[in-house]
């Protein structure tokens, strides 16, 4: 597997967090914040700005025995935020977006779009999303906007999966089970900033 230069930061565990992390891609070079979130890596890259909008690129890598499908929440709790949910179709993934205004299963999100980018693969044990997000970073709720700050060292978000793939798992709007772990975890955005990002969007066009 095309790995890896890890340069720890931060030695923190909360809440099934490990620790945050720079992950350099081998391959591609493009290099994310990571951090390690229960069974799965979650990595942001950010352009360098200071408020919102911005785009986001973002990875989820997850075992195929504990994430039948998994799911990150960019304002950190089930409800009221943009969800981005994910699984392995044969040998490549496929990405959901969705929001939950009570604890109900999500339904489709449009604002939030995405582009499913190189390096979204699946194999026998792991699969991975890479993706262009936008309209992740900031959302409007009960008529109150909230946005992430790019400079936040600690950004708060959640995760949660399930080891039972979607019924179906080549349509994006697939129905699928509850969750049975979630949790919060925080990542650091200021260190996923980039004077990349546009080349590293390009690269993995």
């Amino acid at each position: 597997m095309g790995i890896l230069s890890v340069l720890y930061t931060v030695a923190l565990a909360l809440t099934g967090v490990a620790s945050a992390a720079q992950y350099c891609d081998s391959v591609t070079s493009v290099c994310y914040s990571e951090t390690k979130a229960g069974d799965l890596y979650v990595r942001v890259a950010l352009p360098t700005v200071e408020k919102d909008p911005f785009d986001m690129l973002m990875q989820i890598v997850a075992p195929k025995t504990a994430a039948g499908w998994a799911a990150i929440a960019w304002g950190g709790k089930m409800v009221k935020n943009p969800i981005t949910v994910a699984w392995a179709n044969g040998n490549s993934t496929v990405v959901s977006s969705r929001w939950a205004d009570t604890r109900t299963p999500p339904v489709a999100y449009p604002n939030a779009t995405y582009t499913v980018l190189k390096g979204s693969t699946a194999n026998a044990t792991h699969w991975t999303l890479t993706a262009l997000c936008r309209q992740c970073a900031s959302w409007t709720a009960d008529n109150a906007k909230t946005a992430l700050n790019p400079n936040d060292t600690a950004a708060k978000f959640a995760y949660a999966l399930a080891p039972t793939p979607p019924s179906q798992p080549a349509n994006n709007a697939s129905s699928i089970v509850k969750h049975t772990i979630h949790a919060s975890f925080t990542l650091d955005l200021a260190a996923a900033k980039t004077e990349k990002f546009d080349e590293y969007v390009a690269a993995l066009s």
